[in-house]
């Protein structure tokens, strides 16, 4: 029973990091490919057509998300995201997940490779510090830890893999990079709308040994969800919820004088359905080539659990 219990807390959190990765979704693709200085006139062009080319990247991320319902969870993942093609999205990495829902606490870390709509997990560590869950815990990392398993939705443990992957490979810098020269225009125009956005505030600063700009910024959800609508039905991998009720309440975003790339973005939101999240994403590593495959081996999540 206390098993059962883990599963639909996880359940209601895994609902409330999609739903507000969709509405912050549309907020962060779109500027990531607008600002490299407060001078915009003269880069303006420049940063959206830099940003355009990106086809990998590597995500480090942290989020803090508490719901209404008073559950929590803590999340960090590294990943490296391919997205070369423009119908499957490429993903590797590690993940460790914080979780409490009432008197349920669980901790679990591993790694992960997804590839397309599918998602493989290695666990490292799978607990609770609840004394009552310690041990039957003890017992399933036993079984799962080390090997690879294919992560399926009805899966006991699927939404703990899942989720920090899902949430990453929303929220990237660009999911245009294979789009046609006529579709890059189309939505470059969207973005160089005024109504876009408005930098609040601008500042030169130095970050890890870098020259960048740091941007205070607020937009305009409707103009974002137009793009979003523009670029859907070509970038397959890309979703857009305009249904939503999340929205941004802070938004900052570093990028790189030189490159015109994005080096951190820090932000929080709030939905009245859902909750509060804060977060903080680093990007690295642009246009590294490195390889993801399927494991050689893999197991199915209730042959280790039988």
């Amino acid at each position: 029973m206390a098993t059962t219990s883990k599963k639909k807390g996880m359940s209601d959190k895994t609902k409330w990091i999609l739903m507000g990765a969709a509405g912050f979704l549309v907020f962060l693709i779109g500027f990531v490919m607008v600002f490299g200085t407060p001078s915009a006139e003269t880069v303006f062009k420049d940063m959206n057509e830099q940003m355009l080319k990106t086809k990998s990247v590597t995500v480090d991320q942290t989020m803090a998300v508490v719901s209404n319902d008073g559950s929590a969870a803590d999340i960090s993942a590294k990943l490296y995201m391919n997205m070369n093609s423009s119908t499957e999205m490429l993903a590797s990495g590690s993940f460790s997940m914080n979780m409490t829902s009432g008197a349920s606490p669980i901790s679990v870390s591993g790694d992960l490779i997804k590839i397309g709509d599918t998602e493989y997990v290695k666990y490292g560590s799978l607990s609770s510090t609840e004394p009552s869950l310690s041990p039957s815990f003890k017992t399933i990392e036993t079984k799962l830890m080390g090997s690879w398993i294919k992560v399926r939705t009805n899966d006991q443990f699927a939404s703990l893999a899942a989720t920090p992957a899902k949430f990453t490979s929303s929220v990237i810098p660009t999911p245009y990079a294979n789009l046609t020269d006529t579709q890059r225009k189309d939505v470059l125009a969207i973005l160089q709308d005024k109504k876009m956005y408005t930098i609040d505030e601008s500042a030169k600063v130095e970050t890890g040994g870098v020259s960048a700009y740091k941007y205070t910024l607020t937009y305009n959800k409707d103009q974002f969800n137009k793009m979003a609508d523009a670029i859907v039905s070509d970038v397959k991998y890309f979703k857009n919820d305009s249904s939503t009720d999340s929205k941004i309440t802070s938004f900052i975003v570093w990028a790189n004088i030189s490159t015109k790339q994005i080096i951190k973005i820090e932000y929080t939101g709030s939905s009245t359905t859902n909750g509060n999240v804060r977060g903080t994403m680093s990007f690295s590593g642009y246009n590294e080539v490195k390889t993801v495959e399927k494991p050689n081996d893999y197991f199915i999540e209730s042959e280790l659990l039988n």
